[in-house]
């Protein structure tokens, strides 16, 4: 399994303002570039995670948060000379108070909770205990605390500072590596150290395993719980399915008519030939009422 740097997107990789919908205006912060070129070089895998709300406020759309993040990877391939410097990116559009219906909710992956990162845990087998959070404000550190990850806060304001309580704080994502890069470097000396309590560690880190796996465990099931309650409400507010379901009924009720003509074979066929056709328009809206 692989560490990660987990990262925020707005404020972090890009400035955080207006133009965080609109993908023609996505620009990277000044040496985000080279910073995710360090990071790549030294064995990370790169994975951004962020919140979205302004799908469910209505500012833009999930396909205008695709298209920028499609823009990002291109800005920011083309300065480091890779190719996917950035693995995957995770977003969540949901928000409490959003005026868009189907968006307007909590949800797992809503910063603070954990879901995102959990989640690219799982899609790309990714050791949590050697991973690092990277934001800009107290949800990231916290979303990175509960998955279990060692978190840096990006920000000179000493009040934000103070209330993330992240594990450092650095004043550019430049910092942010080196703080990275300089631990992963002691982790590395000690462990060349200290071969004599290599039982020990061992223990310890199955330890931290087996309590990332079920805190992984726990979002996972969170999770699929929250898709399915989603599922949910939307085939109960589906009126294709509703109609659908009144067709259903009728179709029964016009297989009762036919055996009731048994004794008329004319009849009964007429009967059941409706049916049939009422079941098979049935079928129809259910179908379409799927895609």
């Amino acid at each position: 399994m692989d560490p990660a740097i987990f990262l925020d997107r707005d404020g972090t990789l890009v400035p955080d303002d207006a133009n965080a919908g609109i993908p023609a205006r996505a620009t990277l912060v000044d040496g985000v570039a080279a910073s995710l070129r360090r990071l790549r070089d030294a064995g990370f895998r790169l994975v951004v995670a962020t919140n979205q709300g302004g799908v469910a406020r209505g500012r833009f759309s999930e396909n205008d948060v695709d298209a920028v993040h499609s823009r990002l990877s291109e800005l920011v391939d083309q300065q480091t000379g890779l190719k996917r410097t950035i693995e995957r990116f995770y977003y969540c559009p949901f928000h409490p108070k959003g005026i868009i219906p189907e968006y307007t909710r909590e949800h797992p992956w809503r910063k603070p909770r954990p879901g995102m990162l959990l989640q690219a845990a799982q899609d790309m087998e990714l050791e949590l205990e050697r991973s690092w959070l990277i934001g800009d404000s107290p949800r990231d550190v916290a979303a990175g605390r509960s998955a279990g990850l060692r978190t840096i806060l990006v920000s000179r304001d000493k009040a934000r500072i103070a209330d993330a309580a992240a594990d450092y704080s650095a004043a550019t994502l430049a910092e942010a590596v080196e703080i990275v890069l300089r631990h992963r470097d002691e982790t590395t000396a000690s462990v060349a150290t200290t071969r004599a309590t290599a039982p020990a560690r061992t223990s310890t880190r199955r330890v931290r395993r087996e309590r990332d796996s079920e805190r992984l465990r726990r979002g996972l099931v969170e999770l699929t719980e929250e898709v399915r309650a989603l599922r949910l409400r939307r085939a109960e507010s589906s009126a294709l399915r509703v109609a659908a379901m009144g067709l259903q009924l009728i179709a029964v009720l016009v297989v009762g008519v036919a055996f009731l003509n048994l004794a008329d074979l004319d009849n009964f066929v007429r009967w059941s030939a409706a049916a049939a056709m009422l079941q098979l328009i049935t079928i129809t809206m259910l179908l379409f009422d799927r895609q």
